[in-house]
């Protein structure tokens, strides 16, 4: 018997803590996969979720199921995942918080760390790194507190190093490499650590490298400025330069998801914050002109209508079929 597969395409982009596997909705569909692979003559099924920080015309969420040569079990499987997932897609996005009210919340914390988490400027996710936008808009509110975040900044680093440790510099801060999303912010800060941004990883235990590091203080800021970027979903690069992020009022966390003995478990608030930025969960700023339409959560309204593909051996056979036939 030769293979037979089943595709569906769902017109979703998915995001938030409901993709997480273990105790979101998306893992049922995962299970449902596996168990399907463990039954007589399921060979293969699973669910695919496109990574909505590209714009290509296969961008979308699609399911699959594969028998061994029984293409009515295989469309019967995909169409029945594929149904099922669409009934939770509208419940598959981050809740965000505005700029404003992130540095709000941050205020009225009386005790303990706010953590600012700026996934739209996540580096592991592809992200510049350079976004100012919480520090711009902690600054501008007057927030009171201390405050530490990352940055990507090679230039700003150059002075520094030219500079020298316990100099003061003027110069700005983020917004050199995404310049149509952030500008760069005046930044008269100390010296206080230079390094040459090789540090282990309290997550894997790997050398990482995040080019020659600055570490800047303005006032109750402290900038750690990299000239690379990095991943940043643990402490390190904080820990690297001795700055604990539970000292801190505010900590700026450029990551969509940390494990949660390294910020969830002590921090006073995970605040997830709607900035600007190339992979914000925020997924209909991110100006998409090339993947299908209509797409949730891009567009309004949207009708979800299966239509499967079927394959054999691989060879795409037939598209939404009347009767399940099988063409080699």
């Amino acid at each position: 018997m030769r293979p037979v597969t089943a595709r569906v395409a769902i017109p979703a982009l998915v995001r938030g803590p409901e993709l997480i596997t273990e105790t979101g909705r998306f893992g049922r569909f995962t299970r449902r996969a596996a168990e399907f692979e463990r039954e007589p003559g399921g060979l293969a099924a699973g669910i695919l979720i496109s990574n909505p920080f590209t714009d290509v015309p296969e961008l979308t969420t699609s399911v699959f199921a594969t028998t061994d040569g029984d293409p009515k079990r295989a469309i019967a499987e995909a169409l029945a995942m594929a149904k099922g997932f669409w009934s939770d897609h509208a419940t598959m996005v981050q809740p965000l918080v505005s700029l404003e009210a992130a540095v709000a919340a941050a205020r009225s914390i009386m005790s303990g760390t706010a953590v600012l988490v700026d996934a739209a400027d996540a580096t592991s996710s592809g992200a510049s790194g350079d976004s100012n936008a919480i520090l711009r808009a902690l600054a501008e509110a007057g927030y009171p507190g201390t405050v530490l975040a990352p940055i990507v900044d090679e230039p700003a680093v150059d002075v520094a190093f030219a500079a020298g440790i316990g100099a003061t510099i003027r110069t700005t801060i983020g917004g050199r490499l995404d310049p149509a999303r952030f500008e760069p912010m005046p930044f008269e800060a100390e010296v206080v650590a230079l390094g040459d941004g090789r540090f282990t990883s309290e997550s894997d235990g790997m050398t990482w490298n995040a080019g020659r590091t600055a570490m800047l203080r303005s006032g109750a800021v402290t900038v750690i400025a990299t000239s690379r970027p990095v991943m940043l979903h643990d402490r390190s690069l904080f820990l690297s330069f001795g700055q604990d992020p539970r000292a801190f009022d505010a900590v700026v966390v450029k990551s969509p998801r940390c494990e949660p003995r390294f910020f969830d478990d002590w921090a006073a608030a995970m605040i997830d914050v709607d900035a600007p930025g190339s992979t914000s969960a925020n997924l209909r700023s991110l100006g998409h002109k090339r993947c299908p339409r209509p797409m949730f959560p891009l567009d309004e309204n949207v009708v979800f209508d299966p239509e499967v593909e079927v394959y054999v051996s691989g060879h795409r056979a037939v598209s939404n079929p009347p009767e399940v036939q099988v063409w080699t």
